[in-house]
């Protein structure tokens, strides 16, 4: 059953489900259908001779007629009693029925038969089980389709989502971001006030975090007062939801800020919006800490990044924070891949390699080992940059996912196909 290992595959996996059948017995159990033949293919269907289209067919006040006719005549064969827990019970009865309009209009009846099928919008429900649930009660015949068991399955799990990042992942995040944060604070306050590479470091940490929790929170959350403004402009950027050029650890750079928009289930409550949002800022904002244009701004942010890893560590939220990526990529990621950005945890397996200094020298060591063990590297661009611009190898706190569908979709638009050696120019809808 197919090439390339597919048919050991699905040997493997029906082995594996408990089942003694082959792929054989299946296609014994389950052949192919005789194909029309051309005289069948060109005969006119009549709707009228279809089975059960005579129950869709139907109008809805004569079967209700009909329905009360039946009622009558139960009533005066039955105890009341006995008719009325009948009607008031769960299961389906033919007593019960309360008959919907399923007819259709002239021009849906050519389309069905000359298709087969008819898509009637002006029938809408709410739900795949709506739908179900009204041809339940109406006794009528249906077609189960693999698409409405995995709305089934989709919807189940969005309400897990919810539960489990509003009611755990969100206050845990919170947690997290307070505790490092008075663990910045205090090595601020303790530390003499300069302009030095460590203070300037500090302070952007401080800023960095100081949004996150802000934006978790719904409220500007105030620390250093030489960051007010800034967390002010970020704020106001990011309420805005439009690209934009700002300043994030010392280096200006473009940020797409739209995609700060809660989507999906996100819009559910105020508190999964402010989620989402802090989400976002932890695993889009990255600390580009090599290979980008700018070598003195690689360090520097290589430096924040160790300065967070301090904080991290010493306020005992590393582990958590690495727990956190882990259920994050167990609900939403691909099996057995991660972000393509670095993790905390990793790096800070990497400084205990290296020196735990941050002066010049042991950054661009630690700078080297991150490039020669090729970690960070990025896959999936996360922010714009122009067409030349090199992609840095970056650190997110909680970096997106990697999935597979998104990379190889990513490899679709124009700028990334190449057609005879050119990249193919964008049509008008990319550039619209």
């Amino acid at each position: 059953m197919g090439g390339g290992g597919v048919g050991a595959a699905f040997e493997a996996t029906l082995k594996r489900v408990g089942t003694k059948l082959t792929s054989d017995d299946l296609t014994r159990l389950y052949p192919t259908p005789t194909a029309w033949s051309e005289k069948e293919i060109n005969t006119p269907l009549v709707l009228e001779d279809c089975k059960f289209f005579d129950l869709f067919d139907a109008d809805p006040v004569e079967v209700g007629k009909e329905n009360e006719r039946i009622r009558e005549q139960a009533r005066q064969h039955l105890m009341d009693f006995t008719l009325n827990l009948m009607m008031s019970s769960k299961k389906l009865r033919p007593l019960k029925r309360t008959p919907a309009d399923y007819r259709l209009k002239p021009d849906e009846k050519a389309k069905l038969a000359s298709n087969g099928f008819v898509v009637v919008e002006r029938m809408p429900a709410e739900s795949f089980a709506e739908i179900y649930y009204r041809l339940y009660t109406d006794d009528m015949p249906v077609f189960v389709t693999a698409d409405s068991v995995l709305h089934a399955w989709h919807r189940s799990f969005d309400t897990f989502l919810v539960k489990v990042e509003g009611q755990v992942l969100s206050p845990t995040l919170c947690r997290v971001l307070m505790a490092t944060l008075d663990q910045c604070a205090n090595a601020i306050s303790a530390a003499p006030m300069s302009d030095d590479d460590k203070s300037r470091a500090m302070v952007d940490v401080e800023l960095f975090l100081r949004v996150a929790i802000s934006l978790l929170r719904g409220t500007r959350e105030n620390g250093l007062c030489e960051n007010t403004n800034k967390l002010e402009c970020l704020l106001t950027l990011i309420r805005k939801e439009e690209p934009a050029k700002t300043e994030i650890l010392s280096a200006k750079r473009d940020i797409d800020f739209s995609e700060f928009k809660p989507r999906g289930h996100y819009t559910v409550s105020v508190g999964l919006m402010r989620y989402f949002r802090c989400l976002v800022w932890l695993g889009t904002i990255d600390f580009r800490i090599a290979g980008g244009e700018q070598s003195d701004q690689n360090l520097h942010q290589l430096r924040c990044a160790i300065t967070l890893i301090n904080f991290l560590q010493e306020s005992k939220m590393l582990e958590i924070v690495e727990t956190l990526d882990i259920v994050i990529s167990n609900m939403v990621g691909d099996e057995r891949t991660e972000s393509d950005l670095l993790s905390p945890t990793r790096l800070a397996q990497l400084l205990s390699v290296e020196a735990e200094s941050c002066d010049q020298h042991p950054l661009e060591s630690i700078q080297e080992l991150i490039i020669q063990k090729t970690v960070g590297t990025q896959l999936i661009d996360g922010q714009p940059r122009t067409e030349n611009e090199r992609t840095s190898i970056s650190l997110a706190v909680l970096g997106q996912q990697f999935i597979w569908s998104s990379f190889i979709f990513s490899r679709l638009v124009s700028d990334h196909v190449i057609s005879e050696d050119e990249k193919a120019k964008p049509t008008h809808s990319e550039r619209s």
